[in-house]
């Protein structure tokens, strides 16, 4: 079934964006755990101090989900996947309010059943892919936090004419006149 915004992101092509977008968040997460640790000697022990880097590396990726999902824009990994995010209504690009609200109900999910895994059991972990899984049943292939924040990812590969059309960095070698 077509969207407005496009064809619906096939769930495969989501979970090869979703591991692909975990090895670039580790590098995110390193620098800036790697930033926080040294301009506050923290070694990991509880206290404020933990708390203040957790709300920090929280801040840190809601901020790079909000730019790259808002207006268009892309992580490397959507790009790679050819998928975008968009309003499930209109089909337009996200704007920013929209694209922080997606992350709020999407780290509700992960971030709940982590918690519920710590306090509780491991049998928690079980419910961790409901709602990747909401995808394979939803006729839009929206994921649980996709339908809660009217969000929907849509495939947008490169047209035929962009694939044939040389790189303008590419510029032919000139032959030189004389003896090489």
């Amino acid at each position: 079934m077509a969207a407005k915004g496009g064809i619906p992101a096939h769930p495969v092509r989501r979970l090869m964006s979703a591991v692909y977008e975990g090895v670039i968040l580790f590098g995110v997460v390193f620098f800036f755990a790697y930033a926080f640790s040294a301009l506050t000697s923290f070694k990991g022990s509880e206290g404020p101090v933990r708390t203040a880097f957790q709300i920090y590396l929280f801040l840190i990726l809601g901020a790079y989900f909000t730019w790259f999902w808002s207006r268009g824009r892309r992580t490397l990994p959507m790009k790679t996947m050819g998928v975008v995010l968009v309003d499930a209504r209109s089909g337009a690009p996200l704007e920013p309010a929209r694209a922080a609200w997606r992350y709020l109900v999407a780290s509700l999910f992960f971030w709940g059943l982590l918690a519920a895994v710590w306090k509780a059991s491991a049998w928690w972990l079980l419910l961790l892919p409901v709602p990747f899984a909401w995808s394979l049943a939803s006729p839009r292939r929206q994921t649980l936090y996709d339908l809660l924040a009217g969000t929907m990812l849509v495939e947008q590969l490169p047209s035929a004419a962009a694939l044939r059309r040389p790189s303008p960095r590419l510029k032919p070698e000139r032959q030189k006149d004389g003896p090489a």
